[in-house]
């Protein structure tokens, strides 16, 4: 029994020993934790968190200025857009910079990119069809030219200007009509199989001017004769082509305006607005539960 208390003297100092070298140890390492953890948090919050609030920020401010009334829905590619900004804040789904965030967070901006692409995708089919219906009542409307029949034509093509898809976004996003007239910047007419020993075509150019406002309108308003511009036969063909279209155009212009106002993208651009603050309600309750009080 003597034994028994001798080795239980010197095991016990050494078993306290241990247990506190264990407890100093186990308290030093979940320390250290905690400070990496606090470290990693403000790091986050103050080179990520922010800086992207700030961007939510930047871009709700930016769709307020383009908005010029509730009728008005605001483009976030292109011309007169949200698109800086947007890049801006899109910028943090990006994998160096997407890790300081947490998956909630992530989730959400995944989702608000998903909803703004959905919506410019909607947009720009809707301006593809209205060119394809363009260029299809264009079409019947040649069939019936003079020149298109007399010369025996079985087809035409017809080239467009570059800013008509602009110009249509542009409509479709303010539910106004655009002018469709002078549109149409080349005309070729087909005989037969489509070769160029089968077609003819029109020059609409003129030097540096616009053919249509500079040359066409101007004869059209009074303004000048066609002999004061020396033009050659391709060019006083694109005159008779819009002095034909000017009198035709008119049937379907009105069709294709009607169709731009019917447009409506109320329910993708209201999911914009719902993950946007969604995200910047998140955003900020993780800035506010990483600031130390």
């Amino acid at each position: 029994m003597d034994n028994i208390f001798t080795f239980m003297d010197k095991i016990l100092p050494l078993l306290s020993t241990l247990l506190g070298a264990f407890i100093t140890y186990y308290v030093t390492v979940l320390s250290k934790k905690n400070e990496i953890k606090v470290n990693a948090q403000t790091k986050a919050r103050d080179e990520y968190w922010i800086p992207c609030s700030m961007a939510i920020s930047n871009l709700q401010k930016k769709i307020t200025e383009l908005s010029k009334d509730e009728s008005y829905y605001v483009t976030f590619q292109g011309e007169n857009s949200c698109e800086l900004e947007t890049v801006e804040l899109l910028e943090y789904l990006r994998a160096d910079k997407r890790v300081f965030f947490y998956e909630r967070a992530r989730n959400i901006l995944s989702l608000l990119e998903k909803n703004i692409q959905d919506y410019e995708n909607a947009v720009d089919r809707d301006v593809q069809s209205l060119i394809n219906d363009f260029r299809k009542y264009y079409y019947t409307m040649l069939h019936n030219f003079s020149v298109y029949i007399n010369n025996n034509c079985t087809d035409c093509a017809i080239a467009l200007r570059k800013t008509l898809p602009q110009e249509i976004k542009t409509a479709l996003l303010t539910h106004k009509g655009i002018v469709w007239y002078g549109q149409v910047v080349n005309v070729d007419f087909i005989r037969g199989d489509y070769d160029l020993s089968n077609t003819f075509s029109t020059n609409m150019s003129y030097s540096s001017d616009d053919f249509y406002f500079d040359v066409w309108c101007q004869i059209k308003e009074g303004y000048k004769q066609r002999n004061e511009f020396a033009l050659d036969p391709e060019q006083e063909l694109g005159l008779d082509v819009l002095d034909f279209e000017n009198e035709n155009i008119g049937k379907f212009a009105g069709i294709l305006n009607q169709s731009i106002k019917a447009k409506n993208y109320q329910t993708e651009y209201t999911k914009i607005f719902e993950t946007l603050s969604l995200l910047q309600s998140e955003i900020l309750n993780n800035i506010d539960k990483a600031t130390l009080l």
